[in-house]
């Protein structure tokens, strides 16, 4: 059976369920996905306070000379009436000596010694009220979230020193093939790089999940002997790239079954990424990647991402968005659905895309521009400049935000 993209997703989904939740310090939280909700354990703030340099007075203040009978900085806390004519000097984020006061900014004030001098009546404002944030036992962050620097932020704020956040998943990758060779190596005729190894511990790495990396030759037991070291049984999710078509040499299938895996998908009528493996056991997944780059750079945003947000309990969200096209597009209508790489810009607060040209799944030099995949449906070769089109964002345009997990 030949599975959609849409289909294969929603397989993806429903077969991984999320790892289960593990304290961690705040310090360690970044990235990290939240399974408990955030309450707000206090208000916030916590008292009134001042939102300026400069002088609390009586709310019903009618004069405008008054002395300043005392002097408060952030930090201090000393509860006091004002009387008639009385003023504190207040620094910004200064607890405030009572509730029915006022605060007068300094440059709204002439001062001399001990006395001040209004130049206007004071006005309501430059307090920040106890609770105007947040009210205590308020849900401030709900489970499903990747926590972010804004959101330890807050949990700094609130005392919130250790998260329940979903575990991370073990992940193995695992490259096959006799003609791969290292990075560093220099390749005889019919041998190639390594480019995929590379490709997918870094693609992880900016999503925040550490690889455990092997590599293997084109033979069942060796890949087998490979895998059996790490103790299988404690992979959450296992990659493998290479030798997942249905040739002499590709060995994925059988490997997968042989450690007890049910394969799901064998096939999709997606370009590039027809011959995707997907394959389940015990609550653990695995991924046979087709061998070319390509095809692992798309197949890792599109499937194993969706695997990573359903293993860390996110919450769910929509993995394309709209986009208009920077110029035409003219090109053979394909009978499988077509992924191609794009970049990304903003036209008049509008979210543009332009694809970029691309030889095969097996072109490298497309890499090292996409910003983004353009969704073509199946029989669509040609599209008028402006047509809206669907895209899978990987860096939004003026930002310096990197690869996103779905």
């Amino acid at each position: 059976m030949t599975h959609s993209l849409d289909d294969t997703l929603a397989l993806v989904r429903r077969t991984c369920q999320p790892l289960p939740p593990t304290p961690v310090p705040l310090a360690q939280a970044l990235g990290r996905v939240l399974r408990e909700p955030l309450r707000a354990t206090e208000d916030l703030p916590p008292f009134d306070r001042s939102a300026m340099d400069g002088y609390a007075v009586r709310s019903n203040e009618s004069s405008r000379s008054l002395v300043v009978v005392d002097e408060l900085r952030a930090g201090d806390w000393k509860p006091r009436a004002l009387d008639p004519g009385q003023a504190v000097r207040v620094a910004t984020g200064a607890a405030l000596p009572n509730a029915d006061l006022r605060v007068v900014p300094q440059e709204d004030v002439t001062r001399s010694g001990e006395s001040i001098q209004l130049r206007q009546p004071p006005e309501e404002g430059w307090i920040r009220r106890r609770g105007e944030d947040a009210r205590q036992g308020e849900i401030l962050l709900n489970p499903g979230i990747r926590l972010a620097p804004g959101h330890l932020t807050l949990c700094a704020a609130l005392g919130q020193t250790t998260l329940a956040t979903t575990r991370l998943p073990r992940i193995v990758h695992l490259t096959t093939g006799n003609e791969i060779v290292p990075p560093e190596a220099t390749p005889t005729l019919g041998q190639i790089r390594d480019s995929n190894s590379i490709l997918v511990r870094a693609l992880l790495a900016a999503w925040g999940f550490p690889v455990e990396q092997r590599t293997a030759g084109e033979d069942l037991d060796c890949t087998r002997a490979a895998l059996a070291e790490l103790d299988p049984a404690s992979i959450d999710l296992l990659l493998i790239s290479g030798g997942s078509s249905v040739g002499d040499h590709d060995i994925t299938g059988p490997l997968l079954e042989s450690l007890g895996y049910r394969i799901l998908v064998r096939k999709t009528n997606v370009r590039p990424g027809r011959p995707l493996l997907f394959a389940a056991r015990e609550g653990a997944v695995a991924f046979g990647l087709p061998g070319n780059p390509v095809s692992h750079f798309v197949c890792c945003h599109l499937y194993v991402a969706a695997a990573l947000h359903r293993l860390s309990g996110q919450a769910p969200s929509d993995l394309f968005v709209q986009a208009g096209l920077t110029r035409s597009l003219d090109q053979e209508p394909h009978p499988r659905e077509s992924l191609l790489p794009a970049r990304l810009a903003w036209e008049q607060d509008r979210l543009m895309t332009e694809p970029i040209s691309w030889r095969s799944s097996g072109d490298v030099t497309a890499l090292a521009r996409v910003e983004a995949l353009l969704r073509l449906p199946p029989g669509v070769g040609t599209l008028p400049t402006g047509a809206r089109v669907d895209v899978l964002p990987f860096v939004w345009p003026g930002s310096d935000r990197g690869t996103r997990v779905s």
